[in-house]
């Protein structure tokens, strides 16, 4: 059977220079991380251990409590070994990195923290899922290790590194646009009653609230940078929330947590506004770009068709061909985040997106629902730049 191609475009990244937007294989990489794997659960089925095919991972050994589990998934994504204890996996084996997809603990907290120390102590960087931790003061103290062995963390915000997000970005930082100064983002996520909204070990609703917040507010952190200050309001029926926040780098951000919407609904909206020019992402996957134009003659104007040059400019992924931009695994994130780690292995430097940086200001503004509704919350300065990723 013949293999499918696109009309005129080559076989293999081997036909020309890959660049920066073309997939290199992990088979073809010529260096590759030796990795870890700590978790062997259903989302690390699905979403993790595949992204392994289009990025530099040599998989030496995984680790899971339950041993026939750990051993299947290293005969299915191709580990020499297997082990139910990672800290005997991290005094075995030689490895520069490990990958932690794990659960909450008996009191609703994650188990990253420690985690991701032993990993640190053990020599290893370490790709965490988020929620990283449970509270500003973990943060720290996995800030510390860092800072005391030398290695480093990346956190699983993969919104930080969906496609359309990552162009919208692009976009609002050109001088046409006139710099963000107005960002809305709606997500479906419920915020729980104040008196049980951070109790993980009895409430179901606040681990949901720990473990999903921080998708939209990774969206606000990659596109508006780090907050200033918030205030927000909740609805208790359904959960809704909305939060405004002011952002250090100038202009305004609004997260509509939207508790109660239809469960099959597409689940994201993202609008960002600059001068004269706004963008919006729907449903993560469609981009359009309003462009700056001088409008139509109010009254007089018989079509709504505007100059080519002033036209907006969409952009949406096709769905009829074999194809990497339109699986998952692509464009809700996954194996750009992989493959972004990796890069940050081999060149052995902090990444410059989704660190413990970024996590903890995003954490600042978690732990910031502690105060009541209605109440302005002025934030802390994160340690080190504001800087774009």
């Amino acid at each position: 059977m013949p293999r499918e191609q696109h009309p005129q475009q080559p076989d293999t990244a081997f036909d020309r220079d890959p660049g920066p937007d073309l997939v290199e294989y992990r088979y073809e990489a010529t260096r590759k991380v030796r990795a870890g794997f700590i978790g062997c659960g259903g989302h690390a089925y699905r979403n993790i251990f595949p992204a392994f095919r289009y990025a530099p991972v040599e998989l030496i050994a995984v680790a899971d409590l339950i041993g026939a589990r750990a051993a299947a998934y290293a005969r299915e994504f191709g580990a020499s070994r297997a082990y139910t204890d990672y800290r005997e996996m991290l005094a075995r084996e030689d490895l520069e990195c490990v990958f932690v997809v794990t659960n909450y603990d008996a009191q609703g907290r994650p188990r990253y923290p420690r985690i991701a120390s032993d990993a640190l102590r053990a020599g290893c960087h370490a790709w965490i899922e988020k929620p990283p931790a449970a509270s500003l003061a973990e943060i720290e103290e996995l800030q510390a290790v860092e800072r005391a062995t030398g290695r480093f963390v990346q956190v699983g915000y993969k919104k930080m590194f969906v496609p359309t997000y990552e162009k919208a970005r692009e976009i609002s930082r050109r001088p046409e646009f006139g710099g963000l100064t107005q960002l809305a983002v709606r997500y479906p996520q419920a915020l729980p009653p104040p008196e049980t909204r951070f109790d993980l070990a009895h409430d179901r609703l606040a681990v949901s609230f720990l473990d999903h917040l921080f998708h939209p507010l990774a969206i606000i952190q990659l596109l508006g940078g780090d907050a200033a200050s918030l205030v927000y309001t909740w609805e208790p029926r359904a959960g809704g929330m909305l939060a405004l926040f002011t952002l250090r780098r100038g202009g305004i951000a609004a997260l509509h947590a939207s508790g109660g919407q239809a469960p099959n609904a597409p689940r994201e909206y993202v609008q960002v506004v600059g001068q004269g020019a706004h963008l919006v992402v729907d449903n993560g996957l469609k981009l359009t770009y309003y462009r700056r134009g001088t409008g139509l003659p109010y009254g007089r104007a018989a079509s709504f068709l505007t100059a080519d040059e002033e036209a907006p400019l969409h952009w949406e992924p096709e769905f009829s061909l074999g194809v990497l931009y339109n699986d998952n695994a692509f464009f809700l994130g996954y194996v750009p985040e992989v493959r972004a780690f990796c890069a940050s292995v081999l060149d052995n430097a902090p990444p410059a997106r989704a660190g413990l940086r970024d996590a903890w200001a995003m954490m600042q503004v978690y732990e910031a629902f502690r105060q009541p509704a209605g109440r302005l919350v002025e934030l802390r300065p994160a340690p080190g730049a504001d800087r774009p990723a």
